[in-house]
């Protein structure tokens, strides 16, 4: 049939696909937010669980449904706003100036993911902690916290995928994600929106010398560089508890 599966796990995957597609395809559709899959990422190998949670903890890549330019744009008014403190220049976008108010709201929206996010894994692991009864867990260790930290992150991030070795059908996580999935969605629009028509009231600055230009290869970098180091700084730690930790002890148990 011209199947190569020399290589790779094949638990929770078809044979259709073999592991190296059912790997990509869980990255990519972890990326944009869509939510299917095509096996089951439960039975992931660590470093694929990692990228599936980071496409998702990231949640700004253009064309992701529903999260894609609309979380980027945030990460651009925060980039301005560092880059033109960097060289000493105003920060402005679309020839308005982008000043404290604005700063405050795209702060605001930046850091409400991560909060949501890893609060929802704290009070998950706390409460299975105090009362293991639940018996939501079918992996211990590092494992069951990925699956706990892919749950809410899932939640947050408009996704609907899950690390389905947990069992979420109960009272609590329906709940919990619940207001997770409320919280990570209508309020991610408001800010953005908000920061629009605060910069629409605005008068209009024509571009000069000391304008920071933002249609460089420059400026890309400079906010593939702001969305990449929020991200670390906010998740690493998370992910050093769950997938890195497994991967870690796994094949490099000395």
């Amino acid at each position: 049939m011209g199947i190569d599966q020399s290589h790779g796990s094949m638990e929770g995957k078809e044979v259709r696909f073999g592991s190296h597609a059912s790997a990509y395809w869980s990255i990519v559709t972890t990326v944009i937010s869509t939510g299917s899959v095509n096996s089951m990422h439960d039975s992931s190998m660590p470093v694929s669980g990692t990228m599936q949670l980071l496409g998702m903890m990231t949640n700004a890549f253009y064309g992701g449904c529903g999260v894609g330019i609309l979380n980027y744009y945030i990460f651009i008014i925060i980039a301005v706003f560092i880059s033109g403190l960097m060289v000493g220049r105003t920060p402005e976008f679309l020839g308005r100036k982008i000043e404290a108010r604005e700063m405050k709201i795209a702060t605001i929206i930046a850091l409400l993911h991560p909060f949501l996010i890893l609060v929802g894994t704290a009070i998950s692991t706390y409460v299975f902690t105090k009362d293991p009864s639940v018996g939501w867990l079918n992996n211990p260790g590092y494992h069951g916290f990925s699956e706990m930290l892919y749950e809410n992150t899932s939640s947050a991030a408009n996704n609907g995928s899950g690390f389905e070795g947990l069992g979420d059908n109960n009272w609590f996580w329906n709940v919990s994600t619940g207001f997770i999935l409320i919280l990570g969605r209508f309020l991610p629009i408001i800010g953005p929106v908000a920061i629009a028509g605060i910069l629409a009231k605005k008068k209009y600055i024509p571009e000069s010398t000391g304008t920071l230009r933002t249609d460089t290869g420059t400026f890309g970098i400079m906010t593939y560089a702001v969305i990449m180091i929020l991200a670390a700084l906010a998740f690493f730690p998370a992910l050093v508890l769950g997938p890195l930790a497994e991967y870690f002890t796994l094949y490099h148990p000395k």
